[in-house]
């Protein structure tokens, strides 16, 4: 509890099940894909391929959803934090083989790595930035 100024406030950090930073950007895997989708249909053919990819990863992590912040869009739990994800979703772009402007689009739309220390540090040489 930290308390300053006549001021308390209780607050409970969770941790991403992935990483196990602080989860500070709340929103969750399943509406962060519910955006992918809609990205996708830009690119039919690369959505039937990576949909079922990320639907089963929403299973695994629904499966062994235990706690979590609660997500700021639809207020389920948020178990693994937004960069884990889309660091997901980037590898398995890349193992489909997709083009650089769907990278460059992907980084550019869903881009949770704020500090340029991960996955968009890796594609700047896709100059997104």
């Amino acid at each position: 509890m930290i308390t300053k100024n006549n001021y308390s406030a209780d607050e409970q950090q969770f941790m991403c099940d992935v990483c196990s930073e602080a989860i500070t950007n709340p929103l969750c895997p399943f509406c962060l894909t519910t955006e992918i989708e809609a990205w996708l249909t830009l690119y039919p053919n690369l959505r039937s391929e990576i949909l079922p990819k990320l639907k089963k990863y929403l299973i695994n992590i629904q499966n062994k959803l235990v706690e979590g912040d609660n997500c700021i869009k639809c207020n389920k739990r948020a178990s693994v934090c937004p960069y884990c994800f889309t660091e997901y979703v980037v590898r398995e772009l890349k193992r489909m083989g997709a083009s650089e402007l769907v990278l460059k689009e992907f980084i550019k739309f869903f881009n949770f790595d704020f500090e340029h220390n991960g996955y968009s540090q890796k594609t700047e040489t896709l100059h997104i930035y």
